[in-house]
C-alpha cells in the first residue's frame, strides 16, 4: 500500500482526465475540484484510479468537503469489512 501524496492524487486525476475528455488542462495540487466539472461516472473513476495507484480502498465519504485536487491525497482507507455485517445466522 502506498501513501497517499498530492503528486499521486495529481497523476491519477491526469490519468483519468486524459482518457476521458479529448482536450484538456492538467490539473495541479491547487486546481479546484469544482473546475473539473466531474460528473458522478468520473468521480468513481477517479476514486478507482487513486485506489489502483495506492493500493488502497478509499473511503468516498471523506471525500465531502474537499476543494482542491491535492485535497484528495486526504482520503481516509475504507472501513474494514465487519464479519458481523454480513447477515449470518447461527
Amino acid at each position: 500500500m502506498t501513501q497517499l501524496s498530492a503528486a499521486l492524487v495529481v497523476d491519477a486525476v491526469n490519468e483519468v482526465l486524459g482518457v476521458k475528455r479529448q482536450r484538456f488542462e492538467p490539473v495541479e495540487a491547487r486546481t479546484p475540484l469544482a473546475d473539473l466539472q466531474l460528473d458522478s461516472l468520473d468521480v468513481a473513476e477517479l476514486f478507482m484510479a487513486i485506489e489502483d495507484h495506492s493500493g488502497c480502498e478509499l473511503d468516498p465519504e471523506s471525500a465531502r468537503s474537499f476543494e482542491t485536487v491535492g485535497d484528495l491525497a486526504e482520503l481516509r482507507p475504507a472501513a474494514p469489512a465487519n464479519d458481523n455485517d454480513r447477515g449470518t445466522t447461527v
